[in-house]
């Protein structure tokens, strides 16, 4: 089945024909990587372990999507008066999230991997089509990032611990459930990162 399969290009054809190879080689094995670790993409459909990790990742693709997490700062900003600021901080964080993930993924416009099943993601829109970078991926980074800044986890260790945890899961679902390369999550967590830099340090009303 491997063989039947092609991984699609990160760049195009204009640059020289060494760094082509070398790119080349670097995508061979970006693409070899990313579909040994495409866990739901070789379970049979028909088994109850698939059943049920399908459902657990799914929900995890919807709750990293930024939908629920944008819809609730948004609703919550008139009734909680003391955390305004901080629920308007996060809604301009998934803006700004949205426009580079975006952005990025127009340049770039990388097919998903052929491998996975397009039909059944959730919110998928314009650009988004796109694999690289990872929307998911760049969303959680940007929040690992604010997290980093807003709680000490020497002293919230439980609240960090959690928020990491959910974050790394969000990420790691995207290659298991084949939606994404590899490289799409490392170029994911850079822009997520440089997001939540920029955020924090420029926009961010503390």
């Amino acid at each position: 089945m491997l063989k039947c399969i092609t991984s699609q290009p990160l760049f195009g054809q204009t640059m020289s024909e060494k760094t082509k190879s070398l790119l080349s080689r670097i995508n061979h094995y970006d693409f070899e990587l990313s579909w040994k670790l495409a866990l739901m993409c070789k379970l049979d459909k028909e088994t109850v372990l698939f059943k049920i990790l399908d459902k657990i990742l799914y929900l995890f693709e919807i709750l990293g999507s930024g939908v629920p997490s944008l819809t609730f700062c948004i609703l919550m900003m008139p009734f909680c008066t003391d955390w305004y600021w901080f629920f308007l901080n996060i809604s301009i964080a998934h803006l700004v999230d949205v426009f580079c993930q975006f952005s990025a993924k127009n340049f770039f416009k990388r097919p998903r991997p052929q491998y996975q099943d397009n039909e059944d993601m959730f919110f998928t829109h314009g650009p988004d089509k796109y694999s690289f970078p990872s929307g998911h991926c760049t969303r959680m980074s940007m929040f690992w990032y604010l997290t980093m800044c807003l709680l000490d986890k020497n002293v919230y260790a439980v609240y960090y611990s959690a928020a990491v945890l959910f974050y790394s899961v969000v990420i790691a679902s995207r290659v298991l459930m084949g939606r994404h390369y590899v490289s799409d999550l490392i170029g994911g967590s850079i822009l997520g990162m440089t997001e939540g830099y920029i955020i924090w340090e420029m926009i961010w009303f503390h």
